[in-house]
């Protein structure tokens, strides 16, 4: 993707991202980040000011189980928002994450590379985990979730997502082709797991000898 295009898909993304909703109703926060409720009661935060930066991808999350949405702009090495830490919460415990900027850099070229294959996805990560705490962490291990004892979820180094539009097993294999940390495949759960940390996959890496990322 050229430079021109992506500054062109950004302004696109922004137009395309806000409902009636969040065009018409919205509070200013310190940030310059605008809340709003859109049709469903989710809220849905879009930095506006930051938007127009060259080169800037626009990242879009929908919670899956708070019922929110986040639309923010992201360039590469980029900090992380309070607001993008509020929305990556551990919705259990209502503790904010601390979210490594490297996986919003994932993130960002995850994004670019889905487009590249499907230049008219509308990409929006929903998020089945992404920060949890070290006590929720060990409360789900306890029972028996399987949950890593170190998961990188406690550092805000990984996320487990989908993306509408896209079959998993596609998402696990655009995601692979980065080789930009852990990619988890788990097609009974429907999502894929990305992380920052080490390259490796799993449960299975039988499918890496017919990977093609050349398309």
């Amino acid at each position: 993707m050229n430079h021109i295009q992506k500054i062109a898909r950004v302004g696109a993304a922004l137009c395309m991202s806000f409902n009636l909703a969040a065009c018409t109703s919205t509070a200013q926060t310190p940030s310059g980040a605008t809340l709003s409720n859109d049709n469903a009661g989710a809220q849905t935060a879009t930095v506006t000011a930051a938007a127009a930066q060259t080169g800037a991808d626009t990242l879009r999350f929908f919670n899956l189980h708070t019922n929110e949405r986040m639309s923010i702009p992201h360039t590469q090495g980029a900090g992380i928002t309070a607001e993008a830490n509020r929305f990556m919460r551990d919705w259990r415990t209502g503790e904010p994450a601390r979210m490594d900027r490297k996986l919003f850099d994932l993130l960002g070229q995850l994004q670019d590379a889905i487009n590249e294959r499907h230049p008219g996805l509308r990409v929006e990560y929903h998020v089945i985990s992404g920060y949890r705490s070290p006590a929720t962490n060990n409360g789900l291990r306890s029972a028996g979730g399987g949950q890593a004892q170190n998961s990188l979820h406690m550092t805000g180094q990984a996320m487990d997502i989908r993306v509408p539009g896209l079959p998993i097993n596609e998402l696990r294999d655009i995601a692979s082709c980065l080789k930009l940390g852990g990619v988890g495949y788990y097609p009974t759960d429907n999502f894929v797991h990305v992380d920052t940390g080490n390259v490796r996959y799993w449960p299975s890496r039988n499918y890496l000898s017919t990977l093609d990322c050349k398309k």
